[in-house]
This record gives C-alpha cells, sequence and structure tokens, in this order.
C-alpha cells in the first residue's frame, strides 16, 4: 500500500487534474489510497465567503465564483469520463452560509463543514477520472478520529487505524480516494487538522495502514536547504532524517509541517516529497535510512514572531514560576515557538507568533495579577517584529565551530541576535533576529554554509579615467573571479551629477548611456534604501573621484554599514580628528576602510606598513619618490630636457593632471606623505608638512593652464644650473617626500648613487622604510605609481579585500 497526497496547486484545473490520474496510474503500484487538497484557491474562497456572512455582507458574486468554478470542472470530467457518481451537495452549503448570515455568528462546527467543502469537490472529481470500478471513496470521517475541538483537531492513531482497517474492508478496491483535513471527533462531528491538514491526513493514513512510502506532491521538487523564493541559489536536500524535517518544519519549512512528520516517524513510514509537475526528478526522502554526511542540511526561517520577557526579583528561586508562565498560556491555547531563560533565574523570554501576541500578555497579566501589584513581577517586556533564524543537521555535533560560524555569519550581516537556542541534541541551533533583517542573515548564512560563494556589492562614485578603467577590469576579471567562488557585483555608478542604479547589475557595456539619461545625483539615502531593498550583504562604495564633499562623507558611508574604498585622498588628508574618526567608525562598524591606492596607486604601500607597524616595527626614518607624474619628469631632466619641455612632454603622454601645476605644487606628494606618517603613528596635520614646490604659487598666478605652459620657460635657466650642478657632484636630481625624527618635508633633493632613490624615474614610484626591524639597509618598495590602469588594479584589490573570508 502506498499513499500519495496531491496538494491544491496540483489540483488546481483540469489539466492538472489529467496530470495527478496519470500519477495515480504510473505512480501508485499495486493498491494506493490518494489524499486529496481542495483545487488550488477554492478553500481561500470558502473562507472569504464565511468571513463575508458572518459580517452579514452580501456574497452572491463569490458564491456564483465558487459554483462556476466546481460546475466548469465537472462539466470538462464528465464530458470525457463520463457521469459523476457523487457530488457534494452544494445546496447543504449554501443553506449553512445563510444561517451564518442570518445569525451573523459562525459556530466552529459549521465552519469546519464549509471551509473543507473544497477536498469534497476534488475527490468527486477524480473518483470520476479513474472510476468508481477500481476507486472507492473513503469518508474521512469514517476513517479519522480526531479530539480537540473542530477547527484544528489532533488525530487519535490507535483509534483511527482500526477504523481505516474497517473502511477498506467494506470497499476493497485498487484505489481509495479519501478527502484531506478532515476527521470527526468522538460524537461523529466533522472536523478539520488545521493548516496543512490534508499532509497530516496523508501521514496519519499510511501510520495507520503501515504503508510503502507517503508520497506528498506539491509544486517544487522537495525540501530546500533555505527558502528558494528569497535565496535563488537554494537547493534540493535529497535526504532527511525525521528530527531534521521537524526541525526544518517547526522552523518555518513551508513545504513541511511537524503534524506531517510525527506519525510517519512513529510508524516507521519514509515520506517522499515531491512535484506533480516535474514527476521525473527525484523528490526529498525522509526516513530513519542515514544518507551522506552534510555538517548542515539547511536553514529555515520563521518571521512575524514576538518576544516577550517575563522578570523580577519574584522569579528568583521561586519554583514553579516557569510552569505558571506556560500554563497560562497552554490555556489560552498560546503556541510558544522558543523558550531562553536567564542563568540568574532573574527572567524567562519565549517567542509567541505576532497573531497571538494579545492574547499572551492577557493571559499573562491575568496569571500575575498579585504578584504585579506586590512588585514582585515587572511590566511584561515585548519586542515585536522579530524572526528566527536556524541551522538543521544532525551531523553538526560531530563538528566544531558551527555555531561559532553561524554567530559570525549573522555579524557579517550587520544583524544583531536577540536570542539564541539550541536543542540538547545539537541538531539545531536558532538565533531570534530582527525581522527587517531575516532575509539578510539568511542570505549570508547559506552564501557560508552551502554556496560558498561570497559577493561583494559595489558602488562606483567617480568615473572619470580611474573609474572607467576600473569598470573595465570588473568586466574582465568576472571569469576569474567566477573561477574563485567570488561574485563581484556593480550595481551602481554616479558622477557628479548623476547617479545610475540597477537592481540586475550595471551592464558594463552600455553604462555611460544608462548613467547620462538619469535626473539625479548621488545620496546616501537612495543608496541605502536600495541595498535593503536588494537585501544586499556586503555592499561597498568605492570613490574614485577628487570630491571633498565625498571624503566628509565617508563616516556617514560606514555607519549605514557600507565599507568604503577610496582612491580619493581628501579623507585621509583631512584634519586628524577625521582620519582618527574614520579609523574608529570602521572599527566599531565592523566596516572595511581601505585606501592602498592613496599612496603609491598600485604599490602595496601601506599594506606592507600596516603589517610591519602591526607586529611592533617602528619608522625611524622615510624618504620616496611619490608621485609618479613627477617621476616621470625629473627624469627628462636628467636626459637634457628643459623644465617647460619635460612639463610639456608630461603632459602630453598623460601622466600630469590637467593643469600641471596641481603636480608642480607638491601639495599631492605631501598628501600622500602625510598619510604614511599618520599611518607610522605620527598625529600631524597637512599644514605640518614642509613642501617645496617645483614651480612657487608665486609664479604666473591667475594665468590659464595654456598661459602658464607659455610662461614655464622663464623658470628653464635656473633649473638647468641645478640639474648640472647636481651632476657635477655625480648627483640627480629627485622630488622627494622624507620622514626624519617625526619632521616631515617634500621637496627638491640631489640623491647620488648610493641612494635607493637615485635610479627612481619614468613614473616609477619608490619608498624607502628605515625601521626597528630594517636597518641599516632599508626595506624598499619599487614600482609603478601613476597612470589609470595601475591605479584601478589598487582599488580592485581593495575591493577583494572587503570579502569576510
Amino acid at each position: 500500500m502506498r499513499v500519495l497526497k496531491f496538494g491544491g496547486s496540483s489540483l488546481a484545473d483540469f489539466d492538472c487534474l489529467r496530470q495527478v490520474q496519470n500519477l495515480v496510474l504510473t505512480q501508485s503500484g499495486e493498491e494506493a489510497l490518494i489524499v486529496l487538497s481542495a483545487p488550488g484557491g477554492m478553500t481561500d474562497q470558502l473562507v472569504e465567503l464565511v468571513t463575508l456572512a458572518e459580517q452579514g455582507n452580501a456574497y452572491e458574486s463569490q458564491w456564483q465564483a465558487l459554483e462556476e468554478r466546481a460546475n466548469d470542472l465537472r462539466q470538462q470530467v464528465e464530458k470525457l469520463y463520463g457521469a459523476s457518481t457523487y457530488w457534494p451537495d452544494f445546496k447543504a452549503l449554501a443553506d449553512k452560509l445563510a444561517g451564518v448570515r442570518l445569525l451573523r455568528h459562525c459556530p466552529a462546527q459549521v465552519q469546519a463543514f464549509i471551509i473543507s467543502f473544497g477536498e469534497r469537490v476534488s475527490c468527486a472529481l477524480m473518483q470520476t477520472m479513474l472510476g468508481s470500478a477500481q476507486a472507492s471513496y473513503l469518508d474521512a470521517t469514517h476513517c479519522i478520529s480526531t479530539s480537540g475541538g473542530y477547527l484544528d483537531a489532533e488525530v487519535d492513531l490507535k483509534a483511527s487505524k482500526s477504523r481505516f482497517a474497517l473502511a477498506m474492508r467494506e470497499k476493497p478496491n485498487k484505489y481509495y480516494i479519501m478527502p484531506g483535513f478532515t476527521g470527526c471527533d468522538q460524537q461523529g462531528a466533522l472536523t478539520t487538522l488545521g493548516r496543512n491538514g490534508s499532509d497530516y491526513s496523508a501521514a496519519v493514513a499510511a501510520a495507520c495502514l503501515g504503508a510503502e512510502v507517503c508520497q506528498i506532491w506539491t509544486d517544487v521538487d522537495g525540501v530546500y536547504n533555505a527558502d528558494p523564493r528569497f535565496i535563488s541559489k537554494a537547493t534540493k536536500v535529497d535526504w532527511l532524517s525525521y528530527k531534521e524535517a521537524m526541525e526544518l518544519s517547526y522552523f518555518g519549512a513551508k513545504v513541511l509541517h511537524p503534524k506531517t512528520i510525527l506519525p510517519c516517524a512513529k510508524a516507521g513510514v519514509p515520506c517522499e516529497i515531491k512535484n506533480t509537475h516535474n514527476p521525473d526528478v527525484p523528490g526529498s526522502v525522509i526516513s530513519n535510512e542515514r544518507r551522506g554526511d552534510e555538517q548542515v542540511k539547511a536553514l529555515s526561517s520563521l518571521d512575524e514572531l514576538a518576544m516577550l520577557t517575563v522578570s523580577g526579583p519574584g522569579m528568583k528561586g521561586k519554583v514553579g514560576m516557569a510552569s505558571r508562565v506556560f500554563n497560562a498560556l497552554a490555556q489560552d491555547n498560546v503556541s510558544i515557538v522558543l523558550i531562553t531563560q536567564s542563568s540568574c533565574e532573574f527572567s524567562i523570554s519565549f517567542c509567541v507568533h505576532e497573531a497571538d501576541l494579545t492574547l499572551a500578555l492577557t493571559a499573562l497579566e491575568q496569571a500575575f495579577e498579585l504578584e504585579s501589584q506586590a512588585g514582585l513581577i515587572e511590566p511584561v517586556q515585548v519586542q515585536r517584529d522579530l524572526a528566527i533564524v536556524t541551522l538543521v543537521g544532525d551531523n553538526m555535533k560531530a563538528h566544531k565551530g558551527l555555531a561559532a560560524k553561524f554567530f559570525a555569519s549573522l555579524a557579517q550581516a550587520q544583524v544583531n541576535i536577540v536570542a539564541i537556542a539550541q536543542d540538547s541534541t545539537e541538531s539545531a541551533i536558532s538565533a531570534v533576529v530582527d525581522g527587517s533583517l531575516c532575509n539578510d542573515a539568511v542570505k549570508v548564512c547559506h552564501e557560508n554554509f552551502f554556496t560558498h560563494v561570497p559577493s561583494i556589492d559595489v558602488f562606483l562614485l567617480g568615473v572619470g579615467l580611474v573609474g572607467q578603467e576600473l569598470i573595465k577590469q570588473l568586466q574582465k576579471q568576472q571569469q576569474w573571479l567566477q573561477k574563485r567562488n567570488i561574485k563581484l557585483n556593480l550595481y551602481g555608478v554616479a558622477n557628479s551629477r548623476q547617479l545610475y542604479l540597477n537592481a540586475d547589475g550595471v551592464p558594463f557595456d552600455s553604462w555611460h548611456g544608462e548613467l547620462e539619461q538619469q535626473q539625479a545625483g548621488f545620496a546616501l539615502d537612495k543608496l541605502e534604501a536600495f541595498v535593503k531593498a536588494n537585501h544586499l550583504i556586503n555592499p561597498v562604495i568605492v570613490d574614485c573621484s577628487s570630491s571633498q564633499q565625498l571624503a566628509d562623507q565617508y563616516c556617514d558611508f560606514l555607519n549605514a554599514g557600507f565599507h568604503v574604498v577610496a582612491a580619493n585622498k581628501k579623507a585621509n588628508t583631512g584634519s586628524y580628528a577625521y582620519y582618527q574618526a574614520l579609523n574608529n567608525t570602521a572599527q566599531q562598524k565592523q566596516r572595511k576602510f581601505l585606501y592602498e591606492t592613496n599612496v603609491g596607486a598600485g604599490l602595496p604601500v601601506l599594506d606592507n606598513l600596516q603589517l610591519l607597524f602591526g607586529a611592533g616595527d617602528e619608522l625611524l626614518s622615510f624618504n620616496g619618490v611619490l608621485s609618479g607624474s613627477l617621476s616621470y619628469m625629473f627624469g627628462a631632466l636628467e636626459d637634457g630636457l628643459s623644465l617647460s619641455e619635460a612639463t610639456a612632454k608630461a603632459k602630453a603622454n598623460g601622466f600630469t593632471e590637467p593643469d600641471p601645476r596641481d603636480d608642480l605644487s607638491g601639495t599631492d606628494v605631501a598628501r600622500k606623505l602625510l598619510i604614511i606618517a599618520r599611518e607610522s603613528g605620527l598625529a600631524l596635520e597637512l599644514s605640518d608638512i614642509e613642501v617645496e614646490s617645483v614651480v612657487s604659487e608665486a609664479f604666473a598666478p591667475g594665468t590659464s593652464v595654456d598661459e602658464f605652459m607659455t610662461k614655464l620657460p622663464e623658470l628653464d635657466n635656473d633649473f638647468a644650473q641645478r640639474v648640472q650642478a647636481a651632476a657635477e657632484q655625480g648627483k640627480v636630481l629627485r622630488y622627494v617626500g622624507s620622514i626624519d625624527n617625526g619632521h616631515c618635508r617634500v621637496g627638491i633633493e640631489a640623491v647620488d648613487k648610493s641612494n635607493a632613490l637615485y635610479d627612481i624615474r619614468d613614473g616609477e614610484n619608490a619608498l624607502a622604510i628605515l625601521s626597528q626591524y630594517y636597518q641599516p639597509r632599508p626595506f624598499v618598495i619599487r614600482g609603478y605609481g601613476a597612470g589609470a590602469e595601475v591605479t584601478s588594479a589598487g582599488v580592485f584589490a581593495d575591493i577583494l579585500k572587503t570579502l569576510s573570508r
């Protein structure tokens, strides 16, 4: 004997009914019990009719829609399979609804009859399609014995077992068709079995009949390791134990319900979840057979919860207080989802469904009225809009560190934990979290425990040369990232006037045109709303602009949960107080503030400095060529070009800023030196840096770039003399940033061949670091430090560092 249950989505229309008929004929074996739900949506129609009738409102149009739908299905079935031998009594249904509207009250017994009517419609249709000669109708009220009310009854398995045996002896056949969701009490009155009642009916039948298998046919391929509606990469779980299945269903897995699993578990009947619309795909099997060694089997979540906390001095050391709390709730049929208690016994907290919150509060206030008046019990504390995220797996107890990884994942998602619970068998770990962050929590946990493909969600501010080159690199490196199980998404780009966001990802090839069509510019609240709406868990703002306004917002970015990657040097070279605030905020918010390209473009300068100083090293002195443009220009001077010629050549080759005075002033080098000084522990301001400009600000003030370039040859003779004087001493001129005894200076220096900076030219950068660990010979970092390509490569490397590995 096999039990096959088909849900409402499997019975929604005539084509679905024919699919079910085919499955019964091909999947049922020699003998089968077919348990049917109402056609999809019909129970909702019936519930709406009850609600309207109770309110005394007109429901004729709703009634007509119900009756026409049922009759249309009947006509399609009878057209192919002949007249029905049985059809539910719609007149009795109409009479009961009329009585409800007259009284404006629906007794539970009447409501049970009305809302279970759809199951009888399905059975009548399927019996006609299979033929009464080989399919007998079993009335569930003759088979399933219940207690505990009309609308959420509990099944008496022992009594039901004998009833099933008797009913099937009276109607021997190959197929038996039974409506799900219903049973009867000891007085013979029809009862319903609550949510997922048809699944429960099938499990009860399988247990009573000692079935070979209980198949639950639905609209999904099986049980997934997370809710596929929210987690696109959720995958099917091939096998679960009864314990795992019950934990998952209890904490929110919609395809299962604890009531369904328990009868099968007691009788040792395997339960299989399969897809009616994709029957060839193997489903998920729930049984005692052990398969696989996965540490974590699945992840579930349950939302719309509230947590109540009962506390006060009267709780401590008082025997029976917990019992009184739970008895008060039990008397009003309030279901408790999770319990946690403080070790000092001062308080006890538990979660209930939001729908039961008012009832629970009233029950507790009444139960502890005297203690409350005496000050022994404090007012019940309530936290609303909560959710529970749960990891499930029988093998979790055999592996260390899973709880730590779970909590670290929640921290990565910026989710605070309200409460924690773990069962004694260690097969489930639950955390109560803010309901609005539940999907974020599930997404990170699924990523860390199952897909192992971490994501980086990038928003690029500034699409000049470096920004455009970065977009090209992001596109080029997609295959490289995929091979390393990294998903990098570009969700937004912005220039100084416009912001373009795309939930499907910014197209690498057409982003420029899309950006130009936008009407509004960048605003942090727009990014925050976008991140929240799309449940992004690793958002990164990348600033490739030179905007002071953006640099001033970095703390706001970090506080909003974004990592910040900055090619822009303005933030790190602002006030020392702001520099400290940035690093403190990043630490407090557990976000990363990364700015490797602030010094040396793509060279690993700051990384190495931070590693050295983190290991206890101390800076003794520093010398470096920190400007690729000035490195190029001073190399050209060495080759015999004049200052004006060297500047023009550097400008033409794209080494300088559009206005070469930005390079020649030395301010950019001073900013870089200030960052190095601050990284080494010096609390300096930009004004503390001694700056010798290549060209004084007093030269050609107020002129345009072209006018400046025209006047620049006036300085050629003086520079030629300095170059010649250095050469006569076997030296060359370099524009150097130095730190010595806490004093910082940038300016022109003549260096000889023994100096590490002697050969640095043609756009190269070099940094010579003399420290406690590296002396008397300095630690030298050398390489090209200018150009959009190397700078964007450094930015790309910083972006990858935002991953929480």
